[in-house]
């Protein structure tokens, strides 16, 4: 039978001083440290929430690679020929053979937007260079890009895979308006499923889920402004996509759902068994009491 245990931290501090934002991490009890991304500036002192031990690493490690090698050996060995120029004037692909629900989107052609689509997946794939900008990430920043290196690559061949297994026009060749040296290019032939979705998804999901790990007791509500985040941003990169005349629907929903279970997935296998537990078990309140400030911290065994 479970027990619950209250570990109660009296902190001395008057009403009329009471500040608790301006406490430095010297000023902390020793069962805390400080942060200003967490409730109350603490940060629960927990052990590092991914394993570090290159022999639990290394399957990780193999599979990521062989899901690149096998992703680019497929593109390697890709036959599909784009349609010609005089394939697309004299007996062009009907519009009408595309599925309703993707149908319209071959009406689509914007090169400007697709440049801001760009800009969108390089920006969000940099991301995880800010984990240098703070205390708890920082300090594990090499596991933190070993990690990452493995959810871009994974991806990566993953999207590839798909590309060069399904083939799928992507809408610009179903419209005369495109260049046509645009509608017959080496990736004419490689809609499905977005790279531009499924990576900035993969980045995003990897980003929020690391930073609501290491602080179990983040700010309500820069959590849900990090993960409105994460969901939004590959959301409105994949549109832009469609608008571009890039993608159908379909493929950047397919990019959105593969890349959003990577980016999660990844660092959620390499979460250790003590900090899951750990996680679940801490939590943390302040009360007043007598004039000063009564912290508890619950650890349930």
């Amino acid at each position: 039978m479970k027990k619950h245990f209250s570990f109660l931290v009296l902190v001395l501090v008057l009403v009329t001083n009471l500040n608790v934002n301006a406490q430095t991490k010297q000023e902390m009890d020793s069962l805390h440290d400080y942060c200003y991304v967490c409730t109350h500036n603490e940060h629960l002192i927990i052990k590092p929430p991914y394993t570090k031990k290159f022999t639990k690493e290394l399957p990780f490690l193999i599979s990521s690679a062989a899901m690149l090698a096998t992703g680019l050996t497929v593109a390697a060995f890709d036959n599909t020929k784009p349609y010609t120029e005089e394939e697309l004037t004299n007996n062009p692909p009907d519009v009408n053979s595309i599925n309703s629900f993707d149908r319209g989107s071959a009406k689509n052609w914007s090169p400007s937007i697709s440049t801001t689509s760009d800009a969108v997946l390089l920006t969000v794939t940099i991301l995880p260079v800010l984990f240098l900008s703070e205390n708890h990430t920082g300090r594990d920043i090499r596991t933190l890009l070993i990690m990452y290196a493995e959810v871009f690559t994974f991806n990566y061949g993953l999207t590839e895979l798909a590309k060069s297994t399904v083939n799928r026009s992507r809408p610009y060749v179903y419209n005369p308006e495109a260049p046509m040296g645009t509608r017959t290019g080496s990736t004419s032939r490689k809609s499905f499923f977005s790279g531009h979705t499924s990576q900035t998804a993969a980045a995003s999901f990897f980003f929020a889920k690391v930073i609501t790990d290491y602080h179990p007791t983040l700010k309500r509500g820069l959590k849900i402004g990090l993960w409105a985040f994460a969901v939004t941003v590959p959301a409105l990169n994949g549109t832009f996509r469609v608008l571009a005349g890039k993608h159908f629907p379909t493929d950047v929903m397919t990019g959105y759902i593969a890349g959003a279970a990577t980016g999660w997935l990844i660092p959620q296998l390499h979460r250790t068994r003590a900090s899951k537990i750990q996680k679940e078990q801490l939590s943390m309140g302040v009360i007043p009491y007598k004039g000063s400030l009564l912290m508890s911290l619950n650890y349930r065994f």
